[in-house]
């Protein structure tokens, strides 16, 4: 009987221990590691929002949910760990899918659990057993309505997903640039306002900038005659036709930008997917009567990531414009954005992150390192970190400029040292030190990822794939890439009961220290009366 209670007096020392564990010391700087009881208090815990990852076994933290950005290198595991888990969790998703390994994988579980599904795979990626992915296609000009008071303003957003910006323009480039996108929004309302119902898309744009000088005389005369948005296609074919005159040589240059950012669209199954609209955006704000759902997926070949890039921002503005008509979505809709860099500086993302939480989107890109953002968007690229709510670091590989920027994000802590004198006496004292150097960030475990969320301490946190998670088993289809199977692995039923089982002690001894040792001491002894009782 005296080991029981000795080791019961243990246990319950060692919880009040762990509850009342002091901070350390903070004289040359209070950076440290978040322990679990903040995370609790603001329910992280809670089965609500993103999957960040594992405070414990299978004991995952989540965060419900303003914007999110990813810095993970190659290999660090972004499907597997970040991407996948949430796909296969929550059901309001638009998802741009470089590859459609994440969409073939999660397919499974969207068919059966009645979610609505649309992707648009212009090339036919993962049709066959047992991922049977659609073909969908798109019309953005579908989208445009001439009687809304915002028909040239949504039109020069189209435009604006039409040039490929890199980052690094400057002078005439960005002028050129900018100049194209006037005259694309023009060519838009005139083909969506000028042109019978069976022509009004891209392709017909296309045709507008491509045509034989015969034909651009007729263009713009038709185009001078549309009275359109005040007359706007009229003012955009004068102006044309005074650098045509005037500047043949800015002219030469502006129309070789629109070419040449709109060459994609030489090729006929691009064209003709851009004609068609098989996806309803407006599915991914819940409106219809008993809607379990909604998915949008955006599925390009790995090889035309780059090259085809403005398929996959028109479909982006697409939902977006969606998102901020009326009615509004009725849950939070996920705006994944695999591979960001690839889709070039989209000029609005600044402006989105700003103000696209009042509509319930929630964005989240996902970069190979911090490298990708400096490029594209410059000494702004700062401000776009500062608005998104949570941080996630998966891994930076041998990023030298990634991990300075964490190093300084996580701050400096304060240590103990121990000097000895020549005397051989030792002394304590405290200095300062990274909370985590760059070197130590460089050599992470692969298993480890660290997460920043709001106000709070760092949080490590651990990767469980997807098909470790005891909760997602069953959910997903084999990766299509992949010819072996994944297997959950020994210890994942272990690491669930051993998740429940923290989680249960974290709710236990969650209160106030002095509180958690009045709520400990009473359940021993009632433990301690119980055993007597049963002796007796």
């Amino acid at each position: 009987m005296w080991i029981f209670f000795t080791v019961l007096g243990i246990y319950v020392l060692f919880l009040c221990s762990w509850r009342m564990r002091r901070d350390q010391a903070r004289t040359f700087g209070s950076a440290h590691w978040c322990s679990v009881w903040p995370l609790f208090r603001r329910g992280f815990f809670k089965r609500k929002g993103l999957i960040v990852g594992d405070w414990t076994g299978h004991l995952p933290v989540h965060y419900e949910m303003t914007h999110a950005i990813t810095f993970g290198s190659t290999g660090a595991g972004k499907g597997t760990t970040a991407v996948l888990p949430n796909l296969l969790s929550y059901d309001w998703i638009f998802l741009l899918d470089p590859g459609g390994e994440n969409s073939a994988i999660a397919a499974r579980r969207w068919r059966e659990a009645g979610i609505e599904f649309g992707c648009i795979n212009f090339f036919g990626m993962h049709t066959g057993t047992p991922w049977e992915l659609p073909e969908h296609g798109f019309n953005p000009l579908d989208l445009l309505d001439p009687d809304s008071p915002t028909f040239a303003a949504d039109a020069l957003v189209l435009a604006e997903m039409l040039i490929t910006r890199s980052g690094s323009e400057g002078g005439a480039t960005s002028f050129f640039k900018n100049t194209a996108r006037g005259h694309l929004r023009d060519f838009i309302i005139h083909c969506k306002t000028g042109e019978p119902p069976q022509r009004q898309d891209l392709a017909t744009v296309f045709s507008y900038i491509s045509c034989d000088a015969g034909e651009w005389g007729g263009l713009l005369e038709a185009m001078k005659a549309n009275p359109a948005c005040g007359y706007l296609p009229r003012t955009g074919a004068i102006a044309l036709e005074r650098r045509m005159d005037q500047a043949p040589e800015e002219f030469s240059a502006v129309l070789s930008t629109m070419q040449e950012d709109l060459n994609w669209l030489i090729d006929p199954r691009v064209r003709e997917c851009l004609s068609r609209s098989d996806v309803d955006f407006s599915l991914l704000k819940g409106v219809a009567p008993g809607q379990r759902g909604g998915i949008v997926s955006v599925v390009l070949p790995l090889q035309y990531n780059k090259s085809h890039a403005a398929i996959s921002r028109l479909a982006l503005a697409c939902a977006v414009l969606t998102m901020q008509r009326s009615p509004l979505a009725k849950s939070k809709v996920l705006f994944l954005i695999d591979e960001a860099a690839d889709l070039g500086r989209l000029a609005h993302l600044p402006d989105w992150l700003a103000t696209l939480r009042k509509y319930g989107v929630v964005l989240w890109p996902i970069f190979q390192n911090i490298g990708q953002l400096v490029d594209l968007y410059g000494r702004g690229w700062q401000t776009l970190v500062a608005n998104c709510g949570l941080l996630q670091i998966l891994g930076i590989g041998n990023d030298l400029e990634t991990a300075e920027h964490i190093e300084k994000l996580l701050g400096r802590c304060t240590v103990e040292t121990v000097s000895t004198n020549p005397k051989g006496e030792r002394s304590l004292g405290e200095s300062a030190r990274p909370l985590f150097t760059g070197d130590e960030l460089r050599r992470l475990d692969k298993d480890w990822q660290i997460a920043l969320i709001g106000n709070l301490p760092a949080i490590p946190l651990r990767k469980t794939p997807y098909w470790k998670r005891p909760e997602l088993a069953g959910r997903f289809h084999p990766n299509p890439y992949f010819t072996g199977k994944a297997s959950a692995g020994g210890g994942s039923w272990l690491k669930s009961v051993w998740g429940k089982i923290y989680h249960a002690h974290v709710w236990l001894m969650a209160p106030h220290p002095l509180a958690a040792v009045l709520i400990a001491v009473p359940v021993l002894f009632a433990v301690i009366q119980a055993v007597i009782a049963a002796g007796g």
